[in-house]
């Protein structure tokens, strides 16, 4: 057993016994103090809510007082000529009886009940009907009859509209001052004074009142029968007779125990009138559940304070002791592994401290010597290239990679072309010369971009390995597709046509390369290297000093496109671009306000390309700056041209690739073109592709504002066919939206394309923008737009692309 476990086993429990009784006695502190604060808060809010009732109940009696001691009420009372008393006084009461309702808007119903029970007088606000006149036989009535006490009240269900009720009488005993001596003669009773009033007030004082979380306040009538409760479900629930004795006989002092139903619970109570008891009840389950909660927060406490207090103990003993010791075994436990870069945390001065020193000074010579052993088993002792162990470990960790981020790689197999007539002519030394220049060279030509995961292994400097003989093996990690594979390999063929020079002898030596692709050649280290091999193979039988994909999809599809991008260099110095202009209308006048610039390229092998075929190359190669340049600079020309004439000053819209805005003088450019055309800036419209909102960067949103500042409008084209948003949009200093034409084309048709569009031309009107709609081909389009607020037209209805010859002629129709 550990030193440190034996006084673990001492000092933990004379800290937990302690800590344990604690806890305990706590616990049932709390236990009592939950149930004393639950009984205190059901007493107060029963207590409240009886004042409330009572209250009602004082105010009642009080207001039925004033309400009868009015004069006209009395003189109604003693009047005993009929036709005077209801042709003349009693339109006056029932005003006086409204007044008095809409005073005291808890009180929906007065009435005036003659000594035999006939309901002589009734107002009330709303339309309640009247079961009946006749109240002799009635609950109320008899109360109000048999009561010794001048003003009485009683709740009962009234029978006019089926609600419980509270009904407040006040008999009018009254002398006839006309008729009676007040001296001698006794008052007689004229009659009853009914108030009813709604005990709404009190089911919304139990509706928002709450005893805990489950609990609740309810009324009982003076059978058990629950009357008032939030849950109307309730209403008319019977209690068990011994629970009602209990609840009605309470006197108030204490809460007590009884069930609910099959749920024990806590009851308090409140007489509110002869037939009310309010009643509140929280069942006991709450109260254990809030007692295990506060039991689980003192369980945590004690808890806490024990592993506080063990963890100090135990972080003291390691100080002292544990951690130096376990430091020093760490470190010889880490030596023994291999790992020789332990670090040993330890500056005491003992005989521990001594004996980390020793240990440190071990693991670094021991390091000096596998870093030895290391550098010969991973790298070529003749080009100091990983070697082809090493490539096979890091191919298989970039493998991991790319399949978890979904990348693709390429390996390209490189082969000398007659390496073996260099060494049997010139010797062996000139060929281990040639292999050193070999792999300088490549390193060379190598981007940094081909190896964007080479800080993954430390040891590895590059994805660049000899695999023996005049093999090389390169990895590119990091590849869009075949395309990137191929201008890689013509780069190292290029920098193989150089001759090489040894001791006064020029050597002019090829290479062939095979190349395989991930995932699609393989997806296992061996597939890739063994076929990259066979395609290397291949390229020597296809004449040497070439490369070859394995698969031969990707030598046809490459070989097109390295075409292409041949032909595409020449089309500039051959001047084989030309530009084609389609006209936009206004949509209201249909007058030409401007024209699109829409480039074509004459190859003299395909004859006319569309920008679609080509651009997207353009734009991968970096052609498309050259190009661009002389798209903006063509099309500003033009437009002058036309103005010079004396033609509609139109203006020119012109696309504009994202590349081309990344170049930091992207301003200065647009204006050097506009001076050289002496075209106004107000003429020019830079068309920007949806795809630009997901590029704003605060280098492009500059570029685009100096443009925008000088009076060159900004233009966004295809709206609505990207993710742009809102936000972004805002974002760019835009002046007009184009939208695309495949929502146009059908939008006569599709009822999405076409609340697309309106969508996007709500968008425009709200923004304060201009709209241009593209692929306008119908008549019907054209009234669609036009009605739907769309700024201009575009489209094969009113001109296809035309030469620069037929735009004018189209201009001068128009003059």
């Amino acid at each position: 057993m550990r030193l440190h476990t034996k006084i673990q086993l001492v000092v933990i429990p004379l800290v937990v016994i302690p800590l344990l009784l604690l806890g305990w006695l706590a616990y049932q502190q709390l236990k009592q103090t939950v149930g004393e604060r639950t009984s205190g808060q059901m007493h107060t809010l029963m207590d409240q809510m009886n004042e409330n009732f009572q209250f009602q109940m004082d105010v009642a009696r009080a207001n039925i007082t004033l309400f009868s001691n009015s004069t006209l009420m009395r003189t109604y009372a003693v009047n005993e000529d009929e036709e005077e008393r209801y042709l003349l006084m009693m339109p006056s009461l029932l005003k006086l009886f409204s007044s008095y309702l809409r005073a005291y808007p808890q009180y929906y119903e007065i009435r005036f009940l003659l000594p035999d029970g006939y309901e002589d007088v009734r107002a009330t606000l709303t339309n309640i009907p009247n079961a009946t006149d006749e109240e002799g036989d009635t609950p109320l009535f008899k109360t109000l009859a048999n009561s010794p006490d001048v003003i009485s009240s009683h709740v009962l269900i009234n029978p006019d509209n089926g609600e419980l009720s509270v009904q407040v009488g006040r008999k009018l005993d009254i002398i006839n001052a006309a008729t009676d001596d007040p001296v001698e003669t006794r008052s007689t009773l004229r009659g009853y004074l009914v108030v009813t009033m709604s005990l709404d007030f009190l089911s919304k004082q139990i509706v928002g009142s709450q005893i805990g979380k489950t609990g609740q306040v309810f009324v009982i009538d003076n059978q058990g029968q629950i009357v008032i409760h939030r849950d109307t479900s309730r209403v008319g629930q019977q209690l068990d007779p011994g629970l009602y004795s209990k609840l009605a006989s309470s006197d108030h002092s204490h809460s007590f125990k009884g069930f609910f139903g099959e749920e024990q619970a806590l009851f308090d109570s409140r007489k509110l009138h002869e037939n009310l008891v309010l009643v509140g009840m929280l069942p006991e389950s709450e109260m254990s559940r809030e007692t295990r909660s506060l039991g689980t927060i003192v369980a945590l406490i004690i808890f806490l304070t024990i592993l506080v207090t063990v963890v100090s103990l135990i972080l003291t003993m390691r100080h002292l002791i544990v951690r130096p010791l376990k430091s020093v075994i760490r470190a010889v436990e880490d030596i023994s592994k291999g790992r020789l870069n332990t670090i040993i945390n330890l500056s005491t001065s003992d005989e521990l401290g001594q004996l980390a020193s020793r240990f440190k000074s071990m693991g670094k010579s021991l390091k000096l010597s596998r870093d030895k052993i290391e550098r010969l088993a991973y790298h070529d002792s003749l080009t100091g290239l990983p070697n082809r162990l090493m490539f096979r470990e890091y191919l298989e960790t970039m493998i991991a990679m790319a399949r978890r981020e979904n990348k693709k790689m390429a390996v390209l197999f490189l082969d000398l072309d007659n390496f073996k007539r260099v060494n049997d002519t010139l010797g062996h030394h000139v060929g281990d010369r040639l292999l050193r220049e070999m792999a300088t060279r490549l390193m060379s030509i190598l981007r940094v971009e081909d190896f964007v995961y080479q800080d993954t292994n430390k040891e590895i400097s590059q994805v660049l390995a000899r695999l023996g003989g005049d093999e090389f093996i390169i990895l590119l990690p990091n590849v869009k597709g075949s395309y990137d594979a191929a201008k890689v390999a013509g780069r190292i063929l290029d920098v193989m046509r150089k001759p090489f020079c040894f001791d006064g002898h020029e050597l002019f030596n090829g290479a062939s390369i095979g190349i395989t692709l991930f995932p699609n050649d393989g997806t296992e280290v061996n597939d890739l290297i063994k076929r990259a091999d066979v395609a290397m193979y291949h390229a020597k039988e296809q004449g040497r000093n070439n490369f070859q994909f394995y698969s031969p999809s990707y030598n046809q599809a490459t070989r097109k496109s390295l075409s292409l991008e041949s032909r595409l260099r020449r089309a500039l110095d051959k001047d084989q671009f030309e530009l084609y202009y389609q006209p936009q209308v206004n949509a209201q006048t249909s007058e030409i306000a401007g024209f699109e610039a829409l480039i074509r390229w004459h190859d003299p092998k395909q004859g006319i390309v569309m920008p679609d075929q080509f651009i997207p190359l353009a734009e991968d190669s970096g052609l498309i700056l050259p190009i661009g340049e002389w798209v903006l600079g063509e099309a500003c020309r033009q437009a002058e041209a036309w103005h010079s004439a004396g033609l509609a000053r139109v203006f020119m819209s012109v696309n504009v690739s994202v590349i081309q805005l990344l170049r930091q003088d992207f301003s200065d450019l647009v204006d050097r073109v506009i001076s050289a055309s002496s075209l106004e800036h107000r003429y020019l419209e830079l068309e920007l592709t949806e795809s630009v909102l997901l590029k704003v960067q605060q280098e492009v949103l500059a570029q685009l504002h100096k443009v925008k500042d000088k009076g060159v409008e900004i233009s966004l084209d295809d709206f609505g066919t990207g993710f742009s948003s809102l936000s972004r949009l805002q974002e760019l200093p835009i002046g007009k939206l184009k939208v695309d034409r495949r929502f146009v084309q059908d939008m006569l048709t599709n009822k999405q394309d076409a609340a697309i569009v309106s969508a996007i031309l709500n968008i425009v009107e709200s923004l304060g923008l201009s709209a241009t709609a593209e692929g306008v081909e119908t008549q019907e389009q054209v009234y669609w737009l036009q009605r739907n607020g769309c700024d201009l037209l575009q489209g094969d209805w009113f001109s296809r692309p035309l030469t620069a010859q037929d735009a004018t002629a189209l201009l001068s129709a128009e003059v």
